[in-house]
């Protein structure tokens, strides 16, 4: 009987031989805590992780989660307080990481952070690295805290985060450019140490380009101003609402923009707080959902030269759209879950010569989308209806004369949540039966229809629509 014969078989390691720039582009697609795990793998891979030029600790159950940037006036985490806090690895990884340069520290941190750990560290470190990406998430339980000076005044920093229980004390300085290169702001739902850091903050910042905020209730703040010459995007979101119309308000709070550059501005504000708004010639896009008429009536007055508008409204807001020409407008989004006027709608249509996109945006639930940059939609407050909305008819007369701009320039149209209610019906039918351009009709179906309808029904009905234009294509989600 012939010996077994035993082969023995070399593994080789072709991994381990990639040069050092490889092995790091690597580790970049993994966690942190798994990058740095695998420096016990062999004498080679010890130090690759050391020169991760990024650096992203996230204190969540979840790593695969998605990373929400903005803060939240009551958001006490969803961590689980009684697993160890990821500070105590954020702390010893940093003292190890031996890269030149670290381009980006993530830090989102819970209650599980100790309140007695020193935050201003980390980021410091990051700085003496020329960090140019900062996104810090402090929601400890102890008060808000003050970042290091030196934050302030980082020559390489292109973006700031900063959210939740973080004090801004943006220091006085001579310098007229503490921060020389940032363009990208973020602010969400901090404390400000008094009435001019955020003004000395902004005043600091020659390139700054976008800018968003999510104020909280008590933020030290009475004017808020924002005076930015190269601002190109603002988006402002203060849903800090009174609880009923007997409440006071503070006359003395006051919201100031003056941004001669801006391109885009997204605008929810529920807090009605005064509005002093400056002249956009620039302005492209608006998306506005306000609850004040007199705020409303500023700001879709600046607007009127724009080329997209996005607007949730109310009757009386609808009415005052309907007297204002939008020459250059050429998509225009409507969300009229708060509105039962049909004609002032059809006036605005009337108004918008060059429209060539309509979205009705018919929303069952109040929420509000914010923001991009990381940030995940959010609900406001606590309003969430799970039953459909009240069906108020909707009677209306066909105007005299066809909007121009559905007879030559409408080329798409789009109804979400579409009931299939019969006023709704109707201005659909009206919409189809006189646009001549249209390309594309999308019809997404309200979720919360009546069980007893079924699809099949709907979707025939909205198929025998006549279209005058017989080119387009009918789509139902």
């Amino acid at each position: 009987m012939s010996e077994a014969k035993i082969e023995e078989i070399n593994c080789e390691d072709r991994i381990s031989a990639l040069p050092e720039e490889l092995l790091v582009t690597i580790l970049l697609l993994v966690p942190i805590k798994e990058a740095v795990a695998t420096m016990i793998l062999s004498k080679r891979w010890r130090y690759i992780w050391m020169m991760l030029p990024s650096l992203d600790y996230n204190e969540t159950n979840d790593v695969n989660q998605a990373r929400d940037w903005g803060g939240d006036d009551n958001d006490d985490g969803d961590d689980d307080l009684e697993s160890k806090s990821i500070w105590w690895f954020l702390d010893k990884s940093l003292k190890l990481h031996k890269a030149p340069v670290l381009e980006i520290l993530l830090i989102s941190l819970g209650r599980r952070c100790p309140s007695d750990a020193n935050v201003g560290n980390w980021v410091e470190k990051a700085v003496d690295r020329g960090v140019v990406v900062v996104k810090f998430k402090l929601r400890w339980s102890a008060g808000p805290t003050t970042l290091p000076k030196s934050l302030y005044t980082c020559e390489t920093l292109k973006e700031l985060t900063l959210s939740n229980k973080v004090l801004v004390d943006f220091p006085s300085s001579s310098s007229p450019s503490c921060l020389p290169s940032l363009e990208i702001l973020q602010l969400s739902c901090v404390v400000y140490k008094d009435e001019d850091t955020f003004a000395r903050f902004l005043s600091s910042c020659p390139v700054l380009g976008i800018l968003i905020v999510k104020r909280k209730k008590s933020d030290n703040l009475t004017n808020f101003i924002v005076k930015v010459p190269t601002l190109w995007m603002l988006w402002y979101y203060n849903t800090t609402w009174l609880l009923d119309d007997t409440d006071v308000v503070d006359s003395g709070s006051c919201l100031v923009i003056d941004t001669p550059a801006l391109i885009k501005f997204n605008v929810t504000d529920y807090s009605r707080h005064s509005w002093s708004i400056g002249n956009m010639p620039c302005l492209e896009e608006a998306h506005i959902s306000v609850d004040c008429l007199s705020l409303f009536d500023k700001i879709i007055t600046a607007s009127s030269a724009i080329l997209s508008l996005v607007l949730t409204f109310e009757d009386e807001m609808l009415v005052r759209c309907s007297t204002l020409r939008f020459s250059r407008l050429l998509r225009l989004s409507v969300d009229p879950s708060r509105s039962n006027c049909v004609e002032p709608l059809l006036l605005l249509l009337g108004n918008t010569p060059k429209l060539e996109e309509l979205v009705v945006n018919n929303v069952p639930l109040v929420n509000s989308s914010y923001f991009f940059f990381n940030i995940r939609p959010c609900t406001i407050a606590s309003q969430e209806f799970a039953s459909e909305p009240e069906d108020v008819p909707l009677s209306w007369n066909q105007p005299s004369s066809i909007p121009g701009c559905l007879s030559s320039h409408l080329k798409i149209f789009e109804w979400r949540y579409y009931g299939h209610r019969e006023e709704e019906e109707e201005f659909l039918t009206y919409i189809l039966a006189n646009s001549k351009c249209l390309k594309t009709v999308t019809i997404s179906l309200n979720p919360i229809l009546d069980p007893e309808l079924e699809e099949d029904f709907i979707i025939g009905k909205l198929k025998d629509i006549p279209r005058v234009s017989t080119s387009s294509q009918l789509l139902v989600n």
